[in-house]
């Protein structure tokens, strides 16, 4: 099991009888809303009972759709698990559980890198996923293998690629992991793992 479609469990076991499962979830693109600064893809936007959430992913879609899609399916294709995650995303929010759902504005992305900086000073990171700004900006702090580092960080390609989402799933619970922007937010939040996205709206 992956870690998504264990999260997808977390997540059923908990809206079970609350009438969440009756109600749709829309997803669309939103091309011009702001996006986090590390992700690269398309930009979407999952609307559920008046919460929203962000997405960000290289297997877009369009759709109206009910959460039970997503239970007890193997969530085998990237825009399965893209519309997984961004489900679990606006639900976490609808429910109170998380609020870093939709990404920050341009005037945070410094202060968002700095405060990341600050609290992984010194630790080698391997970023899994397509994350190539943030590769960029760490420069020399970040190691090619999962093996050498100290910190896995995981974006959303983390959980939608089938590579890089067996990454995510061997390294769980053996070394530091850390999801980063709103695409990862409702995983982490069922799983109870650490998430960054400390300026989210």
């Amino acid at each position: 099991m992956s870690c998504v479609t264990e999260a997808v469990e977390k997540m059923e076991e908990l809206t079970r009888g609350t009438g969440c499962h009756d109600c749709n979830v829309k997803i669309e693109r939103q091309p011009d809303a702001p996006a986090c600064r590390y992700e690269r893809g398309v930009n979407l936007k999952v609307g559920f009972g008046g919460a929203a959430s962000d997405v960000v992913t290289h297997y877009p879609l369009e759709t109206t759709t009910r959460i039970p899609f997503m239970f007890g399916a193997p969530l085998e294709s990237p825009e399965q698990r893209t519309a997984a995650c961004g489900i679990m995303g606006v639900v976490a929010r609808f429910l109170c559980l998380c609020r870093r759902a939709q990404a920050c504005g341009p005037e945070d992305h410094e202060r968002c890198f700095l405060n990341f900086c600050s609290v992984f000073d010194g630790k080698k990171i391997y970023v899994n996923g397509a994350l190539p700004d943030l590769i960029r900006l760490l420069g020399k702090r970040t190691v090619s293998s999962p093996e050498e580092a100290d910190v896995i960080v995981v974006g959303g390609d983390g959980l939608f690629s089938a590579d890089c989402l067996a990454v995510t799933d061997h390294y769980r619970g053996k070394k530091q992991m850390v999801f980063v922007g709103p695409s990862t937010a409702g995983v982490a939040t069922f799983l109870n793992e650490e998430h960054w996205c400390p300026f989210a709206r």
